[in-house]
């Protein structure tokens, strides 16, 4: 859970508080929210004077509480080298504050977790750092993300900047508990689908074989000189979302996403047909979004770090670049493991010369009439 910023309750002598949410607050942060399960409420805020928050309010906010400690003060705090928490700390992806005054009671906590890691004799130094590197690398990423979101939603309600800590702290007094818990929540649910796909692989023995696709738009870079810088974010956003979504939906993996181009996995080749089926159906029927082209081979990859790496990648990658718009090439791997299912037809197209990877014959995909 998150710390209360200290002080928070009794804070006084700014201007009343806004006991209704203003107009500017999305509706999820709006009054007349019900329960949670935990049993908290969206409503309105805190009776009681509150003043008008500023930036350094909002950061310790956000970090759970008032940064007051330098870096060789939490490090002594925590019993951990100098040099240690530094490497965990780059992991993280923090950046270097030399001996400001920029650490929470929250920073010490985290080093005595990441240390107790390599001290406890289950795990190394190396793993911990791992670990370290893992998190901030997402979360990284997931709260430019929700930052972006935010910031949009303040530009549509015509906000200027000096209004955006205020209405930011207003919001994340009352939300950042629920997103704290909801981000752990769907963290256990992608680990336990994570096991569980490892643990089919070992009962399968086909531990490291993977149906890996990638789904390029068509006429990108000429779409990137036509449109606007919003317009074309717009069009990145939509594709980003509605193949997430149908990746995620037709048991597969978005592995990333590359702007006008995205990679995904699946653990059996009818899932990955699938997926690319759908896909190419949901783009068609999508206004605005360009043509679709897709490439999927199937074999043994190597993972690491939530990335995946091969000869099949490269494949999937080289036969993307040889589809029309609006077609699915798949390798001959792919294409056997798909012969007698009745939900699919693959038509072979010719022995092919792929950079790197010699003569294959690859096929198209498509859906069974």
């Amino acid at each position: 859970m998150a710390r209360r910023v200290p002080g928070d309750a009794n804070r006084a002598g700014g201007e009343a508080a806004d006991r209704t949410a203003p107009t500017a607050v999305p509706a999820a942060a709006s009054a007349g929210r019900p329960p949670t399960a935990s049993g908290r409420v969206f409503g309105p805020e805190p009776a009681g004077p509150r003043p008008r928050a500023d930036g350094d309010e909002l950061e310790s906010l956000l970090l759970g509480g008032v940064p007051r400690h330098t870096a060789y003060e939490v490090c002594k705090a925590a019993g951990i080298p100098y040099d240690e928490a530094r490497r965990y700390w780059r992991a993280m992806g923090f950046a270097d504050v030399g001996q400001a005054r920029a650490f929470t009671d929250a920073d010490v906590d985290a080093l005595l977790r990441l240390g107790g890691l390599s001290r406890s004799g289950m795990f190394s130094e190396e793993f911990a750092t791992q670990v370290a590197r893992s998190m901030g690398q997402t979360t990284a990423r997931l709260a430019e993300w929700q930052v972006d979101a935010l910031v949009d939603a303040f530009d549509t309600a015509g906000l200027g900047s000096e209004q955006m800590a205020e209405f930011g702290f207003r919001i994340g007094r009352r939300v950042l508990p629920e997103l704290e818990e909801l981000l752990v929540y769907v963290w256990r649910r992608q680990l336990a689908a994570a096991a569980g796909r490892l643990r089919q692989q070992l009962q399968e023995h086909a531990e490291g074989l993977q149906a890996v696709g990638f789904a390029d738009l068509v006429s990108f870079t000429r779409l990137s000189r036509q449109l606007s810088e919003e317009e074309l974010a717009g069009l990145v956003s939509v594709f980003e979302a509605n193949a997430a979504d149908t990746v995620a939906y037709g048991g597969g993996r978005l592995i990333k996403t590359l702007g006008d181009e995205i990679m995904f996995a699946a653990d059996s080749p009818a899932r990955a047909a699938r997926i690319a089926l759908d896909l190419l159906a949901l783009m068609r029927r999508t206004e605005a979004v360009p043509e679709l082209r897709i490439g999927v081979a199937y074999g043994h990859v190597v993972q690491r770090n939530g990335d995946i790496y091969g000869t099949t990648v490269n494949l999937a990658a080289r036969l993307t670049a040889m589809a029309e718009p609006d077609q699915i090439v798949i390798d001959p791997e792919l294409a056997a493991a798909l012969v007698g299912d009745a939900a699919f037809e693959v038509a072979p197209i010719g022995v092919r010369m792929v950079r790197g990877l010699g003569e294959i014959e690859p096929s198209v995909l498509t859906a069974a009439e």
